[in-house]
């Protein structure tokens, strides 16, 4: 983030070449999913496709990217990892599971795709200075066999997040009301086995806060309330 600041300041032009219709996807249940990539500009974009398997180990993300060099052990592939889009076009790119019956049944297999933009013209120059940057997506293919088991921990205006399932959770924090309208919620994605401390937003740090736990593909889904100082445990098994 301090890099996209500092760039920011020192490059005015920095901007949004593409854009990606989502920043979170799920696989269909045979491990397959679609991006749709767009061209804002009015020039055309060489746009790079990468793929990295992610891993969380001791609550910290571990990103292994796919290359020439480990490509025995990819487990997902791309419909294509480069092309040119054209002005105010969009394009499809699909991930496809490359393991059997889309991956682990029993762990959500989960990957990282980066969408990187390089401004283009068809004599091959740069038409003046422009620096663009583009988006790392998550892509999910969910446990079939879902355990959900959590931990959240109020402490005055921050929270302990532990997600020791097997699956990816969303869980919204919020404490909005008639009086506080803003800065009174928020959303995070929390992958099997993360953990994260998460700073409340200002109007979201008095007393008790309503929590709301989901599995990203909807099949399971909860809500807390928690109170400071307490901890909120839950374990179940989802048939």
């Amino acid at each position: 983030m301090k890099k996209l600041i500092l760039l920011a300041l020192l490059f005015p032009s920095i901007s949004h070449a593409i854009a990606i219709d989502t920043m979170l996807k799920v696989s269909d249940e045979h491990g397959a999913g679609v991006y749709t990539v767009t061209n804002n500009q009015a020039e055309p974009a060489f746009v790079n496709v990468k793929l990295s398997k992610v891993e969380v180990k001791g609550g910290k993300v571990v990103k292994t990217p796919y290359t020439k060099s480990n490509l025995l052990e990819w487990d997902a592939t791309l419909t294509q990892n480069k092309f040119i889009l054209d002005p105010l076009m969009a394009k499809k790119v699909g991930v496809r599971a490359l393991c059997a019956e889309g991956c682990n049944p029993d762990h959500d297999t989960v990957f990282a795709v980066q969408f990187t933009p390089t401004p283009y013209s068809k004599n091959g120059k740069m038409k003046g200075v422009a620096i663009s940057y583009g988006y790392e997506s998550i892509f999910v293919i969910p446990a079939k066999n879902k355990k959900i088991s959590y931990s959240i921990e109020k402490k005055n205006e921050s929270v302990l997040l532990k997600n020791t399932s097997n699956t990816t959770l969303e869980v919204f924090f919020n404490q909005c009301s008639a009086m506080f309208k803003a800065d009174c919620s928020t959303k995070v994605i929390m992958l099997p086995g993360k953990i994260r401390k998460l700073l409340l937003p200002k109007n979201a740090r008095k007393g008790m806060i309503d929590v709301f736990i989901s599995s990203i593909d909807d099949t399971f889904y909860k809500k807390e309330v928690v109170a400071n100082d307490k901890k909120v445990i839950f374990n179940k098994v989802i048939k």
